[in-house]
């Protein structure tokens, strides 16, 4: 025994392991490797939460669980098996901890008190002529316990209560009136949107090249590279590089004259130096900002801090261009015509109301399984493309 520890110290562990992994390979044949390493070297097969791994039972009734509510739509990408597979063991083992820092949490002994009165509900209702045919409630209990053991119950019950618990939240009466202002208020906006590409695709019929710009070109092109063809067969190529970099040209004085404007002058003046007409988009409300509909366009991205800080310093009837935003690659200048409030009736104030609620219900959940998820460092074991196979199922 002396001998083989000295010699384990020698080699080294990982040679071990993976000499144990090689041996055993017939034994774990039909299971990934990463999956053999972690149960050698001590790691989880399925998964943890707050230093409790995650059983093979309820891993894979889980998985079983995501593969009966997917199987209506035939083989699915493990993306969503995989998203399925998490929230489901979440609701299993992060949920049951969140109900017991609310303390709504349900105990074994209390589970396994209402399985009995399950079971003894079972036997009574047994109507069997035959005393002896009567299911008794040890065996009314065995069944119950038989579809689902106590410590799967004990977790869906807490889970349950949580989520019971975050559901009764409401919204504060001053964040449902932000949310309804947000909707009521309606912006009357003229919009001016264009791409580096889109404006140097305006720059096409005002570019004009001459046969000195060719020959300019070509000249200064020669002496970068001696074995180009001469003019006259590759004059294409000269009149493109022309081409591209006056209109180069156009755009950075383009831009400088964007970047002297004062938005005193107007949305026209931004027109003027790009080019391009302002378009009148329909009113937007306040909580829509991040799809603003634009004439002949992709819909706009105005949902920014620096719009809204605009917007704060806007003063009814004065005609300034605001700008510019970045919506992605895009670049905005616009104009704000107006804002009014459209008063929404009882009916939708209510289902506004409502669907706060909701929201804040939903997000409320999210932050709770999201923290707490990263508190008890939550892990599970993802479905690969190669193996769809589920673990074997408790009985």
């Amino acid at each position: 025994m002396k001998d083989v520890l000295e010699y384990v110290k020698r080699i080294g562990v990982g040679a071990i392991v993976l000499f144990l992994v090689l041996m055993m390979g017939v034994t774990f044949s039909r299971q990934p490797l990463d999956q053999i390493l972690s149960i050698l070297t001590g790691g989880t097969q399925y998964g943890s939460f707050d230093g409790e791994e995650v059983t093979q039972e309820e891993y894979g009734r889980t998985l079983q669980s995501c593969r009966d509510r997917f199987a209506q739509f035939g083989q699915v990408p493990d993306f969503f098996l995989n998203g399925c597979l998490q929230n489901g063991l979440q609701e299993l083992y992060v949920l049951p901890k969140i109900a017991s820092r609310m303390g709504v949490d349900v105990t074994s002994a209390e589970m396994e008190k209402k399985l009995v009165e399950a079971a003894r509900e079972i036997a009574a209702q047994d109507s069997s002529t035959f005393e002896d045919d009567r299911m008794s409630v040890r065996d009314a209990y065995t069944r119950l316990v038989g579809m689902a053991p106590v410590s799967f119950r004990r977790r869906a019950t807490s889970a349950q209560n949580a989520q019971q618990t975050i559901m009764s939240v409401n919204a504060s009466p001053s964040l449902v009136e932000a949310a309804t202002l947000a909707r009521e208020t309606k912006i009357n906006l003229r919009i001016i949107r264009f791409t580096q590409t889109s404006l140097l695709g305006r720059f096409d019929d005002r570019v004009q090249v001459s046969e000195q710009d060719l020959q300019k070109e070509y000249d200064a092109w020669k002496k970068e590279d001696p074995s180009i063809p001469p003019l006259d067969k590759n004059k294409g190529q000269v009149m493109d590089r022309v081409r591209t970099k006056k209109k180069q040209d156009l755009l950075a004085s383009a831009k400088e004259h964007l970047a002297r404007l004062k938005p005193e002058e107007g949305l026209g003046a931004v027109s003027e130096a790009t080019g391009i007409a302002a378009q009148t988009a329909p009113p937007v409300a306040l909580e829509a900002l991040s799809q603003v509909t634009v004439p002949g366009g992709p819909a706009a991205n105005l949902a920014s801090g620096d719009f809204f800080s605009d917007l704060a310093k806007y003063k009814p009837g004065e005609r300034r261009f605001y700008g510019p935003y970045q919506d992605g690659e895009a670049t905005i200048y616009l104009e704000i015509q107006g804002i009014q409030k459209v008063p929404m009736s009882a009916k939708d104030a209510e289902s506004m109301k409502q669907e706060v609620a909701a929201r804040v219900r939903e997000q409320f959940y999210r932050y709770l399984v999201r923290t707490e998820s990263e508190r008890g460092d939550f892990r599970f074991h993802k479905i690969e493309d190669q193996a769809q196979q589920a673990p074997p199922q408790g009985q």
